[in-house]
């Protein structure tokens, strides 16, 4: 490439990068919540920042001290595993979003693909490079003044500055791979999903029990091994320690060598990636229908229509989850319980409990608590195809009752029978978590008819989706909660052996009781908001 060709590419590079970053705060500035949540993120991270510059000074002063017996082991770790959270974050971030810039095909006619890419790397190094430039030097001052040796200040420096950029291309490295695997593989494509949803909660899981260390130390004790660890040879050259001269300049010949191949690395697997064909799954290939026998069998004791809504309802799911993300939210409640009984090994009395009404609760917001906004287009058509509106709510609630209450009694039954809840009592429970989770959706219906959701809304920072309305959610779970707590109370413990003491009764007698009056509440009021949310569909008209 000549002088010329050379300099307009490093200005197209340069225009890509400040214009992805103007993209982004225009983004975050129209999103007042998006934007919230980064304010919120920029302040943990900063205490976080604050806090590790508290460690420095720390670290500095028990090396110039003695206080460690292998200070430069110390390093390479702490090297190592700020490299791996950067690499992480970084390649998450670009996976979700930093692939798909505005406007990528008419980009891709204008300039080269290896330019893109080189913009979109700017572009992240700018944003983060920064912040990372400002406090670094601000954490290599307060070592070095705490090591009482000014001359690790710069090494320290350069040794965050380098690690932070490594982890940057590193993370665009991972999440084109990821990429490119999935645009070529119909298998991981289809699973694609699956592995993010398991990702998640392995996310979630390795936070709430604690055992992020054990998730790690893996990872980190295969890459101190690498030539990366040499940088903490480089961050304590300045000080009497064992660093050494050649592994600290082998850090820094990595790092130079590690940023010269690296437009090579990423403009090949950005290539790859936007000029491939990539796989399609088709939704109408084997198993994206009921198979014959199977939808016979539903036929027989469902009418045409509403199995039709109800198949409707699966089909829209499984081509788009993403739908259903605010299912996610009762399950928030197990966590606790959950991560008590891993720790402990035992199941506890609250978890079924919770198990149960949290599936009951999902199962009546799976795809009736927005019957109407639900069919997005085709509203239209819908209302004015059914031949009832209860044919419409019919069909949406039992979608969600054949998929919801069968796992719900299943591991309720399952985790009652393990827990110290009597044998009755478990019996009388899933009694009347099945009663709930078959009116949970009835009850679900009519309130979404009283908030409805027509529009799309940000689901991610990449997708949007029509979901249930907030307040319709927020009204349906108060409700919900109100007609369990009959149940609920009858069956905690210390509550079910203070009533039955109380009046002189048996505890399965308490039990029965609540279960008795939970069922009664959600029959009537399932009924109540069915009629409420049938003669809204059957009302409902088109301005």
């Amino acid at each position: 490439m000549s002088g010329v060709g050379r300099s307009a590419a490093m200005s197209h590079v340069w225009t890509i990068g400040r214009t992805e970053i103007r993209r982004q705060w225009r983004k975050l500035r129209d999103n007042p919540m998006q934007l919230l949540a980064i304010v919120i993120a920029i302040g943990f991270f900063g205490l976080l920042s604050m806090a590790g510059i508290g460690l420095l000074y720390a670290f500095g002063a028990g090396v110039a001290a003695g206080e460690f017996g292998n200070p430069l082991e110390v390093a390479r770790m702490g090297v190592v595993y700020v490299w791996v959270f950067i690499t992480g974050l970084s390649g998450y971030q670009t996976y979700a979003t930093g692939l798909d810039p505005d406007r990528s095909d008419g980009l891709l006619t204008t300039v080269s693909h290896r330019e893109l890419i080189g913009g979109l790397v700017v572009g992240k190094l700018l944003l983060w490079g920064v912040p990372a430039f400002v406090l670094g030097g601000i954490g290599a001052l307060v070592f070095a003044a705490g090591a009482g040796s000014i001359a690790t200040a710069p090494l320290l420096l350069i040794t965050i500055c380098s690690i932070v950029t490594l982890g940057i291309l590193s993370g665009f490295v991972l999440a084109l791979a990821v990429k490119n695997s999935g645009v070529r593989s119909k298998l991981l494509t289809r699973l694609r999903t699956v592995f993010l949803a398991l990702l998640g909660l392995l996310y979630f899981g390795t936070i709430f029990t604690q055992s992020v260390d054990s998730v790690l130390d893996p990872v980190v004790s295969v890459v101190v091994r690498t030539p990366l660890a040499w940088f903490g040879d480089l961050a304590l050259l300045g000080l009497s320690t064992d660093a050494s001269v050649f592994r600290a300049l082998g850090a820094v010949g990595m790092g130079v060598i590690g940023v010269a191949i690296a437009p090579a690395v990423l403009g090949r697997l950005a290539k790859w990636f936007w000029y491939a064909d990539p796989v399609r799954v088709d939704n109408h290939e084997t198993n994206a229908e009921p198979t014959e026998s199977g939808s016979s069998r539903l036929t027989s004791f469902l009418s045409q229509p509403v199995y039709g809504v109800a198949r409707a309802d699966w089909t829209r799911a499984r081509r788009n989850p993403i739908t259903l993300s605010f299912v996610l939210y009762p399950l928030m409640l197990l966590v606790m319980p959950i991560t008590s009984t891993i720790q402990t090994g035992s199941v506890g009395g609250i978890l079924p409990i919770l198990v149960g009404v949290s599936g009951a609760w999902i199962t009546g917001s799976l795809f009736t608590l927005n019957v109407l906004g639900n069919e997005g287009a085709s509203l239209p058509v819908t209302v004015l195809g059914v031949s009832s509106g209860k044919t419409l709510v019919a069909g949406h609630v039992v979608a969600g009752v054949l998929v919801g209450v069968p796992v719900t009694i299943v591991t309720t039954a399952a985790l009652g029978v393990m827990s110290p809840i009597s044998l009755p009592l478990v019996g009388t429970y899933t009694l009347s978590t099945l009663a709930l989770g078959l009116c949970a959706g009835p009850l679900a219906s009519g309130i979404g008819t009283l908030f409805p959701r027509y529009e799309e809304v940000s689901v991610s920072r990449s997708q949007e989706a029509i979901i249930p309305s907030t307040i319709a959610f927020a009204v349906y779970s108060i409700a919900l909660f109100l007609v369990a707590a009959p149940t609920l109370f009858a069956h905690t413990g210390l509550i079910n052996d203070a009533l039955a003491d109380s009046l002189g009764v048996h505890p399965v007698v308490i039990g029965v009781l609540g279960a008795v009056l939970t069922a009664l509440m959600a029959g009537c009021l399932g009924a109540l908001s069915t009629f409420r949310s049938s003669r809204a569909v059957e009302r409902f008209h088109f301005d």
